[in-house]
């Protein structure tokens, strides 16, 4: 295993310790336990071959492993499905922060893995959630994450294109759509534009196709007092301020992300 630890370093250019912790990642073992027996079985190393191979290929560990971390949720992870990133995370915070009061009904359109319906149904534990996405994949992996948190109660999931096959009003919608501009995804990094879904990244010419559908129909499905809460990339402020300008009557707010980038969009009643 020393001898396994000290190779993986080197291919990868990585310190001894990071390579405990990938090599501990894809034998799904504690670190301190890689060590324990000295030696790994003939069936363990040919399946530790594979996932280092696959991670050669710059396929994101996510991917390999099958699991991520979302908060301090677990998540099981497909490819295909798109991975919940840092970014999100905070997202979640500034909503919890911003409702002025306790959401009774949720929209979440595009919801992948279901991290962020899993993250707001803990967080607002009286909300029923209806969670969209158009991705058979998804929707399985999602399955599998509210029931792994025990939240087949409480939160629904539906297949549909945006607000396709939806009704009724909701007091909160939240969405983190595809909002990266179709020209700057060949600049993406391997491990993304090679492995994640594109339809989960390519927001159109400007990157806001569908943050412009999100915006222009969302009023719709909202209740009297409902409040939006949409992730858009920094470049798109100018932008969608001119569109919401034009096209809304409620207020709304941009905020920064812990990287402070322009990362969110916050409609309706919120605190802010």
């Amino acid at each position: 295993m020393r001898e396994v630890i000290r190779r993986v370093s080197k291919e990868f250019g990585i310190s001894r310790d990071e390579a405990e912790l990938v090599v501990a990642s894809l034998l799904e073992q504690p670190r301190f336990h890689i060590y324990l027996n000295g030696t790994i079985d003939t069936a363990t190393q040919k399946t530790l071959e594979r996932k280092l191979a696959q991670l050669k290929e710059d396929m994101p560990i996510e991917y390999v492993t099958k699991r991520t971390r979302f908060r301090e949720y677990e998540l099981h992870i497909e490819p295909g499905v798109f991975i919940p990133r840092l970014e999100t995370e905070y997202f979640i915070d500034l909503i919890a922060q911003c409702s002025k009061e306790p959401p009774c009904t949720i929209l979440e359109i595009g919801t992948g893995s279901g991290a962020i319906a899993i993250a707001l149904a803990h967080i607002f534990p009286t909300a029923f959630i209806v969670a969209t996405d158009i991705s058979e994949t998804a929707l399985t992996c999602a399955h599998t994450n509210i029931r792994n948190h025990g939240l087949d109660t409480r939160i629904t999931l539906m297949r549909g294109d945006m607000f396709d096959a939806l009704s009724g009003q909701f007091d909160m919608i939240i969405s983190n759509p595809p909002y990266i501009p179709h020209s700057r995804l060949p600049a993406l990094p391997r491990s993304v534009r090679n492995f994640e879904p594109l339809s989960s990244l390519d927001g159109g010419k400007n990157g806001i196709q569908f943050i412009t559908k999100l915006i222009e129909r969302g009023g719709d499905f909202l209740t009297h007092n409902g409040s939006m809460a949409i992730e858009i990339d920094e470049e798109q402020v100018d932008i969608l301020h001119e569109l919401l300008s034009k096209t809304l009557s409620m207020p709304f707010s941009f905020h920064k992300d812990l990287f402070n980038r322009f990362r969110y969009l916050l409609i309706g009643n919120t605190e802010v």
